[in-house]
């Protein structure tokens, strides 16, 4: 009998924490550790069409009247890749325009002119006009920044992009 109860003990010693693990997971009672600040973009959205191929860009698309957020997404588009110190010469800013539109965009961003379907594929994005996009240098946007209006929230979302970017620097073995 001693021998028996033994054995039971060990067979719940170890399977007891086994179940109990696969409970947390299934019901969703473990939050997992998020660490970036912009949102995922799920989808696979290619942006071959954008300069400065095997750069980390910083992309946002100029709206048609450019408001208070508008003004501040062009504020940080001029300021992280100065931020971003040493390794500036491995990120770009990139403001994307009608051709018609006549905007100054700063020192440290590039304007560049799309056209219909370009920016039918900026307007089909999860926050459209309304977010700076981060873009990898094989072309693909992954991270979505979308503007806020409130000023402590544009200079903790400022800090955000500068973290994130900082650290896909650091581990990216392209750009």
């Amino acid at each position: 009998m001693n021998g028996k109860k033994a054995l039971i003990l060990v067979t719940v010693i170890f399977v007891l924490p086994v179940l109990a693990a696969k409970l947390v997971l299934d019901f969703g009672w473990y939050n997992k550790g998020v660490t970036n600040n912009g949102e995922l973009i799920a989808e696979e959205v290619r942006a071959d069409w954008l300069s400065h191929n095997g750069q980390w860009r910083l992309v946002y698309s100029y709206p048609s009247a450019c408001d208070e957020k508008c003004e501040s997404a062009l504020f940080q588009l001029n300021q992280i890749p100065v931020a971003v110190g040493r390794e500036r010469e491995r990120v770009a800013s990139i403001l994307l325009t009608p051709e018609s539109s006549a905007v100054e965009e700063g020192t440290n961003v590039t304007r560049q002119n799309i056209d219909v379907t370009q920016q039918q594929t900026m307007s089909s994005l999860p926050f459209a006009d309304n977010a700076i996009y981060l873009v990898d240098p094989l072309n693909n946007l992954i991270l979505a920044y979308p503007v806020p209006a409130d000023k402590s929230a544009q200079v903790a979302q400022s800090k955000g992009l500068l973290s994130d970017l900082r650290k896909l620097m650091k581990l990216s073995k392209v750009g």
